[in-house]
């Protein structure tokens, strides 16, 4: 016989998502797989207020050469052909991604904002606040302060 019972649970701590000013776009989220070699913990994850290996909500992120998407970085790479210098969005995950117990062999997936509109103070990097506003970008994106 089946169990038609509805049954909660937390699957996650929430995340501060208060980057993304308004839900306009967060349903038109598209998919993507991370690369994390490319991020680095105490910068990308296991940031002050955040551990357990999760990237924040709100991480800018750019498609890498190898298809999968790491942080974006406005200085990265000798020049501006470097691909971690195009803004392809945002985690748009609600609680984050998680990169498990041993963040080399996760292969995780994310949400991934590309159209919305979003406050860069709020961004979990604090590197990527400032430099998002003017990045190369294959996304659109609508920036606004406090």
């Amino acid at each position: 016989m089946s169990d038609f019972q509805i049954k909660s649970r937390a699957t996650g701590t929430k995340q501060d998502t208060r980057w993304r000013t308004s839900s306009h776009g967060e349903d038109a989220a598209r998919p993507g797989q991370l690369d994390p070699s490319a991020f680095t913990s105490g910068t990308h994850y296991n940031i002050p207020g955040q551990d357990k290996n999760v990237i924040p909500s709100g991480v800018a992120v750019a498609k890498l050469a190898n298809g999968l998407f790491g942080p974006y970085s406005a200085t990265a790479g000798a020049d501006d052909t470097d691909p971690r210098r195009t803004l392809a969005g945002f985690i748009n995950d609600n609680e984050g991604v998680s990169l498990g117990d041993d963040p080399a062999t996760a292969k995780p997936t994310f949400a991934r904002l590309v159209h919305g509109i979003v406050n860069p103070s709020l961004l979990p990097i604090a590197a990527q606040r400032t430099t998002v506003k003017t990045a190369k970008t294959i996304i659109s994106v609508t920036y606004v302060e406090d």
